[in-house]
């Protein structure tokens, strides 16, 4: 099954997903182990870091953080949503894109991404201090086209995981539900700060079944209002509502500091994730660039060594609490090092410069003018 045809095989898991979604008040694990099954055989002759018997067992294991973390999902997340998340994420852009990926970078001998990450506005609602984005200015925009460009390039290539962040992506929310409804074999990831999700881009969202969103939060309101502004909160708390009873798929960002690391990774703000329907937490270390940046709130190097350990202590698929979490920084192991750079990620800001990563604002080319750069000429 290593040499199934790319359209046979999304097909197969296609038929998989629906017999599981069928049968969820029977065994739903022996259905989803049929997943692991597949992707164990597909993904044959490919080296990856994955102890497929180790997996089936903890699937199977009802006392297990993955288990009870696989059933929130079949019960409380749309069916369309679910089967979409399963295709796009799981075998194009995990399954297919691997092993395309792979043989572009021995073909053209040069990086290619894993994922994208594109700013489609500089623009943003808010003005929080410390925001990295900040210097970029608030009239910056890359054109549907231009995106849509990047996209199909991209495809071609083997990407089919893309990310957006700003600015506020969600002022240009027509727009990524547009991108969202054309590459339907994609999966699209939206940082936000949560402030402009509403029913229709909740009916939207379910429509599409492909774009998910990482909420920016800090903390209780308390500390995050004093970053982000008085009632951001509440209104994040709210979105996370909304987007919880349409069945759609969302998490956190977290930018951790020196003053609020305790706080965003206490039980109590954990469980407040989970309860809310979040999916994953993504944990950022402040980096003092930008909008009044202050070296104050860097994390001091004994509390990186504490992120290191919570962070897998949450995560932990047997006896963890059950919420996908990664440390953008402290999870650089699991990946052979920093990503920037197209190795497994880079950056197109709203003005079209390709960066190595989000944090490193400097740019050799631009995807802009009379001459639209290549995603696999790319070079840093």
């Amino acid at each position: 099954m290593g040499n199934l045809t790319h359209a046979a095989g999304r097909l197969a898991v296609s038929k998989v997903s629906d017999v599981v979604l069928k049968n969820l008040d029977k065994d739903r694990e022996k259905e989803i182990v049929k997943l692991v099954d597949f992707m164990e055989k597909y993904m044959d002759g490919e080296k990856l870091d994955i102890n497929y018997e180790k997996a089936r067992t903890m699937i199977t294991d009802k006392n297990g953080a993955l288990n009870h973390y696989i059933n929130r999902l079949l019960d409380e997340v749309d069916p369309h949503v679910l089967k979409t998340m399963v295709l796009n994420l799981g075998f194009e852009a995990f399954l297919n894109g691997t092993k395309t990926i792979r043989k572009m970078r021995e073909k053209y001998k040069c990086n290619v991404p894993w994922l994208i990450l594109m700013d489609p506005t500089s623009a943003c609602n808010l003005h929080c201090t410390g925001c990295w984005a900040a210097e970029y200015g608030n009239r910056l925009n890359l054109t549907f086209d231009e995106m849509d460009n990047l996209i199909c390039q991209g495809k071609e290539m083997g990407i089919y995981f893309y990310m957006f962040t700003g600015g506020e992506p969600l002022v240009r929310k027509a727009d990524l539900i547009r991108l969202a409804e054309k590459h339907y074999d994609c999966a699209f990831l939206s940082f936000t700060n949560g402030t402009l999700v509403d029913e229709t881009f909740c009916a939207d969202l379910k429509r599409v079944g492909n774009l998910y969103l990482a909420i920016s939060l800090e903390g209780f309101a308390e500390v995050n209002d004093l970053r982000r502004g008085e009632g951001v909160y509440g209104k994040v708390m709210h979105a996370m509502d909304l987007l919880k009873q349409n069945g759609l798929v969302f998490g956190t960002s977290i930018c951790y500091t020196s003053k609020n690391i305790e706080t965003v990774t206490s039980d109590e703000f954990v469980d407040l994730m989970i309860e809310k329907g979040c999916r994953y937490a993504l944990y950022f270390h402040y980096m003092p660039v930008g909008n009044d940046a202050s070296v104050d709130l860097l994390p001091a190097p004994e509390q990186r060594i504490y992120m290191r350990s919570r962070v897998r202590e949450i995560r932990n698929m047997t006896t963890g609490k059950g919420l996908f979490t990664m440390d953008f920084q402290n999870d650089g192991q699991f990946v052979g090092g920093c990503i920037a750079g197209g190795r497994r990620y880079l950056h197109i800001n709203a003005k079209g410069d390709v960066e190595p990563c989000v944090f490193i604002h400097y740019s050799n080319v631009n995807i802009q003018g009379p001459i639209s750069v290549k995603i696999r000429c790319l070079r840093f």
